[in-house]
């Protein structure tokens, strides 16, 4: 059997204020969906016996009209093309109050689409086992608590019956966390002995956006996100798994053409002249007509408030109007940051709940209420959904 796995495809993302001049809508945005279309396209060529999606198929819990018309419409593709298709909610599509749903249950309605969610009229409480000619696919969704999500682990149990068991999962692997960058406000983790102990043949993880392979007593991947979200993930190929089931399992990278980000080693800039870190920059840069729709991240420590002076008007200027977008840090001799050039400030949704993390909230306040109210507002707010 051939299986498809990908994740993390947060369609709705945005960031920066640029607009696609085809469609008029933000630019990164439209860089997530098509990511996504251009998926679908591989997994047609590729024709798989069912598609995974391990979670965060969405990038808020009230995704807008637009990102739900795109998902509905590309997994009516996979249906029309008899592929099924199997998705669990992540922690970016679980709402932290489990009463308030969300719209992935509507996916649920396709004839061969099962999208598991922690929705509380959904059948299977989170967890739900399905038989696909020779598998058995145990889907856990992501749950509003810790505590939740062990619950539903604790109920899976390979089916005896089928040849291969295949379990689907959200979270982050404590053992492996600081290999990684996440540190999501409303993520959960598990531990690796959890992952030994599960006695799958296959573990189709979904969380982190690099692929990674893991150390655990059967054959586990993180598939990766379709597209890039910061520029820890610059070195990263955005793309998704192809997975044979034979005699032993053969897992293949699909990589997907996506917007090229490029981040520079370190920079000391100790006794360099403004003239001499031009060069030193120029050399690791791509030629100008291949940087347009890059996004490049330099940082350059030690710099001499003269010499930066002159690297912006030399170097910085021009590369920001020839660039997609960049990211400049630049330290003094004293380690004090100089100067940041970048339009892209912290996304508003983890300052909020990193502010109410860091308050003393009144003892009448229920504090996950507060955040998901907080958060629907600032969705209003940024355009991210409609005002209910």
């Amino acid at each position: 059997m051939k299986i498809v796995h990908l994740s993390d495809t947060h369609l709705g993302y945005r960031e920066f204020h640029k607009i696609d001049q085809n469609t008029g809508i933000n630019q990164r945005e439209q860089d997530v969906y098509d990511a996504f279309k251009q998926a679908v396209e591989r997994i047609l060529e590729i024709g798989p016996d069912v598609v995974i999606h391990a979670g965060d198929l969405f990038d808020t819990v009230r995704p807008t009209n637009r990102a739900v018309n795109v998902a509905f419409s590309q997994f009516g593709r996979l249906c029309e093309n008899d592929i099924p298709t199997v998705i669990i909610a992540g922690n970016h599509d679980t709402p932290k109050i489990a009463t308030t749903g969300t719209i992935m249950q509507s996916l649920d309605n396709f004839p061969l689409v099962d999208a598991v969610t922690s929705d509380a009229e959904q059948p299977g409480g989170g967890y739900r086992s399905l038989r696909i000619g020779e598998m058995a696919v145990h889907a856990v969704s992501d749950a509003s608590t810790q505590q939740q999500l062990q619950d539903r682990l604790n109920q899976l149990s390979p089916d005896s019956d089928a040849r291969w068991n295949i379990a689907v999962l959200h979270a982050g692997v404590r053992q492996i966390q600081d290999q990684v960058y996440s540190g999501e406000f409303n993520e959960h983790y598990i531990s690796k002995s959890l992952l030994d102990n599960l006695q799958m043949d296959y573990v189709a993880l979904g969380h982190y956006h690099k692929r990674m392979k893991l150390d655990i007593g059967c054959c586990g991947w993180y598939s990766g996100g379709l597209e890039r979200f910061s520029f820890n993930e610059a070195a990263y190929r955005p793309g998704f798994l192809e997975i044979e089931l034979d005699e032993d399992i053969q897992v293949k990278p699909v990589h997907l053409k996506t917007r090229r980000f490029i981040r520079l080693e370190e920079i000391d800039a100790s006794g360099k002249s403004a003239d001499d870190l031009c060069r030193e920059i120029d050399e690791e840069l791509p030629p100008e007509d291949e940087l347009e729709d890059t996004m490049i991240a330099i940082s350059i420590i030690s710099i001499e408030e003269t010499v930066r002076s002159l690297l912006e008007e030399k170097l910085f200027e021009p590369l920001r109007e020839t660039v997609f977008e960049s990211r400049i840090r630049l330290y003094g001799p004293e380690g004090e940051m100089t100067g940041e050039r970048s339009l892209k400030f912290k996304d508003l949704h983890q300052e909020f709940a990193d502010y109410l993390e860091n308050i003393d909230p009144d003892q009448e306040s229920d504090p996950e209420s507060l955040l998901e109210t907080g958060q629907h507002y600032l969705s209003v707010a940024l355009g991210e959904e409609d005002e209910v």
